[in-house]
């Protein structure tokens, strides 16, 4: 129990230290105007006390127009506490959604950062539900954690204060019932820890899936599988109720607990309060201004006695993003890393073996790719080939052996002046929801609209992007899926090409493209190749009979090597692969 405390003052120490921390100010205001509400709840039990005695004939502290008098008073507090507590809302609220901001703004750029490996090996469902849902119930937690146990503890604080003045053996007997109910609620509270954590697992694999069916729609048509991804669909989401309920399941005890326990004191204190009246103990002043206080203590009570189930939930989701921000990155730069600083490269692989998730991709991989070169591999899927292009720029670290460049062993570089020297063209064409000029700009931030026109020419995309509408300046949607598959391809291709790197690295880059444009993008290539140190993967095999080597993996080896002549001379597996591409 004590380890459990101790943890759970960790998340709060690291939230507040992490993100709650630079909105002090914010926080600090809110306790001042929470002041002022409870402040302002305590003056109404004080003024039924002299109501009710003034009503009774007894003595009041307003001894004159007392009918004028008290009403405007109410009115006066009603207007101060209504003030305060709006601005109370505001700020509380502000201060919230700024912690909920940063923790998203953390995420985020830990996520940009974070290691290949890490991200690929989670549904992106994932990540999205930790950021938006896991975050949500952070702010929530925080609103009422600053709502409930600050501005309601002080106004019990200051209800309990106004009992005692009142009469201190029936606030004696108040107090003496209220904490029976407290420990229920706490055990209750503890359990919800737990289903916290369930239904915020269940949110992810829901999210995912949602992720997954629409991104997968095409072929879910193609495939008439509607049907069988309904029930996929509706049995998570018989799930994500079951969570649901087990939460409200605990939730819903709280309230009657609290009703009950209401009950219980303001019977006892109308019962005891009856008796001393009858005796001349108290007057009806007295008892009303203290029913007044113990009915003005109810509801913070309540939402106090709540607050525990959704502090848990909170928790569990402030862990969790927790979690997420900690974990560092191993692919890093090193501190006493050197800057790459080249317009040339040497690339050399040395007894390279590299495995993911214990299983052996590549293995015992040494060649040497001299600058200016272009070099291809060729070989049957899950081989290794993109795999072996991912090593290159770091995605992921070898186990074994050493890639060089420029005789520099790449995990003594620095991680962005490596990527800054190297331009990537994968098979799957990545762009973002903004303009054809922006996304072609991504390959370098500071290129002129000319600069980005003359590689969107060598990439064969000029023709079809001024056909556009709006041109360079249309927008090519979320994905770029108002583009077809090929004009995406050109559209990064065209984005390789302006970054004008020593290194280019090529995965199947016209995969995509007809036999036409293939044709117009390999003439570009061929000028933007010039001069650099290339290495490609090929699907047709056409376009790699140029390459000054080419290398035959095969289960993670290199099987053959050669130019695309020796290589059809050796009548091998690259000849035969050759022979199969030309009957098809």
């Amino acid at each position: 129990m004590a380890k459990s405390e101790s943890k759970t003052s960790v998340v709060y120490r690291e939230i507040w230290s992490r993100f709650a921390k630079p909105f002090t100010r914010l926080f600090i205001t809110a306790i001042f105007l929470m002041i002022i509400v409870a402040a302002s709840s305590a003056i109404y039990p004080a003024i039924m006390q002299q109501v009710f005695n003034h009503l009774a004939g007894e003595e009041t502290l307003i001894k004159h127009n007392f009918i004028i008098i008290v009403p405007i008073i109410i009115i006066f507090i009603a207007m101060v506490k209504a003030s305060a507590m709006y601005l109370q809302i505001i700020t509380v609220n502000r201060f919230a959604q700024s912690i909920a901001t940063s923790m998203q703004d953390k995420m985020m750029s830990h996520l940009l950062y974070a290691d290949l490996g890490v991200i690929t090996q989670h549904p992106s469902g994932v990540f999205i539900s930790r950021i938006m849902n896991d975050v949500n119930l952070v702010k929530e937690a925080v609103v009422r954690l600053s709502n409930n146990l600050i501005r309601d503890s002080l106004t019990i604080l200051v209800m309990i204060g106004m009992m005692f003045w009142f009469d201190f053996w029936l606030s004696v007997l108040v107090l003496a019932i209220y904490p029976i109910a407290f420990q229920p609620i706490f055990l209750i509270g503890r359990r919800q820890r737990h289903h916290a954590h369930q239904l915020q697992i269940t949110m992810e694999n829901v999210t995912s899936i949602i992720s997954e069916i629409i991104g997968g729609s095409r072929m879910i048509k193609a495939f008439e599988l509607e049907d069988k991804q309904t029930v996929r669909a509706s049995k998570i989401f018989d799930k994500l109720k079951i969570a649901y309920l087990s939460l409200l399941s605990g939730r819903a005890r709280i309230d009657p607990l609290l009703e009950a326990l209401g009950g219980i004191a303001v019977a006892g204190v109308v019962g005891v309060a009856s008796w001393r009246i009858s005796n001349g103990e108290m007057l009806v002043g007295d008892v009303v201004g203290f029913i007044t206080a113990l009915l003005m203590l109810v509801q913070p009570v309540r939402a106090i006695g709540t607050l525990n189930a959704v502090t848990q939930e909170g928790l569990s989701a402030g862990k969790r993003v927790l979690e997420l921000i900690s974990t560092k990155p191993t692919i890093r730069s090193s501190e006493n890393a050197v800057i790459l600083k080249t317009n040339k490269a040497e690339i050399e692989f040395s007894n390279v073996s590299f495995s993911f998730k214990d299983k052996p991709i590549l293995k015992d991989i040494s060649f040497k790719i001299n600058e200016g070169e272009t070099v291809a591999l060729v070989g049957e899927s899950g081989a290794g080939k993109s795999t072996l292009i991912n090593l290159i720029p770091r995605f992921f670290d070898i186990n074994r052996g050493r890639i060089l460049i420029n005789n520099q062993d790449i995990r003594e570089l620095n991680i962005k002046s490596l990527r800054a020297h190297i331009a990537l063209i994968s098979q799957d064409s990545i762009l973002f929801d903004n303009t054809v000029m922006e996304n072609i700009r991504f390959g370098r931030q500071n290129a002129t609209e000319t600069e980005i026109i003359d590689a969107a020419k060598k990439a064969a995309a000029d023709d079809f992007i001024c056909e556009l509408t709006g041109g360079y300046s249309a927008l090519v949607g979320p994905h770029g899926n108002l583009l077809s598959g090929g004009q995406r391809q050109r559209i990064a291709i065209a984005r390789a090409i302006l970054k004008d790197a020593p290194i280019l690295l090529m995965d199947e880059a016209t995969s995509s493209l007809d036999a036409q444009s293939e044709q117009k993008v390999q003439v570009g290539l061929e000028q933007s190749i010039k001069g650099r140190t290339s290495l490609i993967i090929a699907h047709r095999l056409s376009t790699i009979k140029s390459a000054d080597r080419i290398y035959v993996l095969k289960a993670g080896k290199i099987i053959e090597t050669g130019t695309h002549e020796s290589l059809l001379a050796q009548a091998g597996t690259y000849s035969k692969m050759i022979s199969l591409q030309q009957f098809s």
